[in-house]
């Protein structure tokens, strides 16, 4: 596993997500798309926006700290 990867979350321009994405230049952009679903109910919707951003925030997470990660499993 490449453990220079360094990762940030960012809401979706086009659509109801948040993006995990690479900080480095040069390297892969995207890293993956948590998206929700946006409803009628207020409650419902910001409930699962901040679901995702939490799943966002654990990828992102396992990204910046792999080499910690990494030397637990050894």
């Amino acid at each position: 596993m490449n453990n220079k990867i360094k990762t940030k979350v960012i809401h979706s321009q086009t659509k109801s997500a948040w993006n995990v994405v690479g900080e480095n230049i040069g390297s892969k952009y995207k890293i993956a798309r948590i998206p929700y679903v946006d409803t009628q109910d207020e409650g419902i919707s910001s409930r699962n926006r901040i679901e995702a951003f939490e799943h966002a925030n654990f990828i992102s997470f396992c990204f910046n700290n792999s080499d910690k990660i990494l030397s637990q499993i050894k």
